[in-house]
């Protein structure tokens, strides 16, 4: 059964503000300056490995991955890549490998979004 339009119409929003003002409010500006760093840099590992994955057909490593993204997604308040990050995990779990590269492909234009989200809402909160 087809999902109901308003339900596949709903993106969720950029960044999860409670999450990331939690984090603010734990470790400061600048010790959330550096979770985000680490955060950016595991992201960039985990693409680079999601590609790497899926042009060799091991989606199943690949749904592992998109886990992983997932988790630390939401860990931060990343919100939209996170639920990008479980749409790639569900098309590999599905075992539909073009499907999880366009969305792969997807995620990542979303990326710049999320990292620009992230540095308006430091810049307000200093």
């Amino acid at each position: 059964m087809d999902e109901p339009n308003a339900a596949a119409a709903t993106v969720p929003p950029v960044l999860d503000r409670e999450q990331i003002d939690g984090l603010i409010a734990a470790a400061g500006v600048d010790g959330t300056k550096s979770i985000l760093d680490a955060f950016w840099r595991s992201t960039d590992t985990l693409f680079r490995a999601m590609q790497d994955q899926l042009a060799r057909g091991d989606v199943a490593e690949a749904a592992r991955t998109a886990h992983a993204l997932k988790g630390s997604s939401l860990n931060v308040g990343a919100t939209q890549l996170s639920c990008s990050a479980r749409k790639i995990e569900e098309a590999c779990r599905r075992m539909d490998a073009p499907c999880a590269l366009d969305r792969l492909n997807g995620a990542r234009a979303e990326y710049g979004d999320t990292v620009a989200a992230f540095a308006a809402h430091l810049a307000n909160a200093a």
